[in-house]
């Protein structure tokens, strides 16, 4: 849907740690300032981190991994 997350800056786990742990603080953040709007929004946001990140991320070494071109590779 969204196109490959695969990118070799994620490919350390803290990294992709850091990335949900900050979604699911910015939540928390929304949720102390009552926009329940944005808390939706980031916990959609966070639970589709979570998966994509930490559930589902292909590592450098599995062959199906695709990850997106690179923009100097792009023609045109």
């Amino acid at each position: 849907m969204f196109g490959p997350v695969e990118h070799p800056w994620f490919d350390a786990l803290w990294r992709r740690i850091v990335l949900v742990a900050f979604c699911a603080g910015w939540t928390g953040v929304e949720y102390a300032f009552g926009n329940i709007t944005w808390v939706y929004i980031m916990a959609a946001i966070t639970a589709y981190a979570t998966w994509a990140y930490l559930f589902n991320y292909k590592g450098p070494d599995d062959p199906s991994r695709v990850t997106r071109p690179r923009m100097e590779d792009d023609e045109g």
